[in-house]
């Protein structure tokens, strides 16, 4: 029963409403919505209790207002929303008015609502300052018109404090109304503050690494290039200087797709398409991509390959593989081992990746994942990073519904750790 009522509610909240509508808009309409509906019911109530009272005219005007709002709903479905709008303030006024005035059934107070409606719900000035130098006449004239003989029978006093209740209950929920859109506007405004707060610290840390982490590099090897030039360098010193060239060119290809990675994630957003994976196939593919780097390390890279599937975007998996062999390679010593090993229960597969070089203090492994600051360091063999290989991993497995965490310690080592959802066939 409760399910239905609620139901019930949210259609009557939603007659108009489309998902293109500005976020103000949307709640303007479901309150006209809600108090028309809620009114509905009252003017029928009163149209048949007022025509078995013999208050005949009464009984049309409520009738009159039962039927009006049933038009104004009907109009809001069509979403012809300002037209439903004018014309709630408008008939409104005028019946209201003129009940007071014939019935003294206290409906007046129900103008001054229409008052906070008219400034809540238009921009125009000029419209504004009309109705409601309408509504303030009206209500001047029905009290003044108060103190002479009623032209018809008054209702009972009965009637008059449950108008005049509904008039003030009504004044409370518009008044109520006027706050809560005053504070959703105080925060949109602040939620856009931080965004714009975000994009700049953004851009200043895309310029930042632009200006020493991947332009100091590409000096250095045009400074080399200019010396080679002018012979200030033979080709056999050059030849013996291509290997550290080779590195510093693969430095800066991964710092340059992690830039180019993350900097769209920022701007752009993340959007995943998750689809059934072989993790270890990606795994051996990223090995072999970083078949240079770890060979140059002389290092042994331990892996057994699976016949696992995850449910992962499979080019997210990829990065997030990329940056944690990257990182472990970086911060190796030579003639070390790294050992990625998997795991699985009946949802998850978590995939480990475990180097023994420098390690980390306690203070940065708990900050690794939750600072915003982004912090680069230097590996074993004075390698350059942009700091930004982690921060994509835990972005895009939280996008894809997994988990990243570490475990180190200083000078023996770290292990880092994924969970990815298992595909469920």
């Amino acid at each position: 029963m409760i399910s239905f009522i609620l139901k019930g509610w949210n259609a009557l909240a939603n007659i108009g409403v489309t998902d293109d509508l500005p976020f103000l808009e949307k709640k303007k309409t479901q309150v006209t919505n809600l108090v028309i509906g809620i009114g509905l019911p009252l003017f029928l109530y009163f149209s048949i209790v007022n025509a078995l009272d013999g208050l005949h005219l009464l009984a049309v005007m409520n009738f009159t207002l039962f039927v009006g709002g049933t038009l104004i709903l009907i109009i809001q479905s069509r979403r012809q929303l300002h037209l439903a709008r004018f014309i709630v303030v408008v008939v409104t006024s005028s019946i209201f008015t003129t009940q007071s005035l014939l019935f003294r059934n206290g409906n007046e107070i129900l103008l001054l609502v229409n008052l906070i409606v008219t400034i809540i719900y238009y921009s125009e000035k000029r419209f504004i300052v009309f109705i409601t130098t309408v509504n303030v006449i009206c209500y001047v004239w029905v009290k003044y018109e108060s103190f002479n003989p009623p032209i018809y029978e008054t209702v009972s006093n009965g009637r008059v404090i449950f108008n005049v209740c509904c008039g003030l209950l009504s004044f409370v929920i518009a008044l109520q109304y006027f706050k809560f859109e005053q504070l959703n506007s105080q925060r949109a405004i602040q939620q856009k503050n931080d965004e714009l707060e975000a994009l700049n610290k953004t851009k200043e840390k895309l310029f930042s690494i632009i200006a020493h982490d991947l332009r100091s590099p590409i000096a250095q090897i045009k400074s080399t290039l200019d010396l080679v030039n002018r012979d200030f360098i033979s080709k056999e010193e050059f030849h013996e200087l291509s290997h550290h060239f080779t590195k510093q060119i693969d430095q800066l290809q991964d710092n340059m797709n992690n830039l180019l990675t993350w900097s769209q994630s920022q701007l752009n957003g993340i959007v995943t398409k998750p689809q059934a994976v072989n993790a270890s196939i990606i795994i051996k593919e990223v090995i072999e991509l970083l078949k240079q780097q770890w060979l140059a390390k002389d290092l042994q890279i331990q892996f057994e390959a699976f016949d696992d599937l995850v449910w992962m975007d499979p080019d997210h998996l990829k990065v997030v593989v990329r940056n944690l062999l990257s990182n472990a390679i970086k911060f190796s010593k030579k003639k070390h081992s790294i050992v990625i090993n998997h795991s699985r229960n009946n949802k998850e597969l978590t995939i480990s990746v475990r180097d023994t070089g420098m390690g980390m203090p306690q203070k940065q492994l708990d900050s690794l994942f939750t600072a915003e600051e982004i912090i680069s360091t230097h590996g074993t063999d004075k390698e350059r990073g942009t700091g930004l290989g982690l921060k994509l991993c835990k972005e895009f497995l939280d996008k894809n519904k997994g988990e990243i965490w570490a475990i180190s310690e200083q000078g023996i080592g770290s292990t880092f750790f994924i969970n990815i959802p298992l595909y469920q066939p």
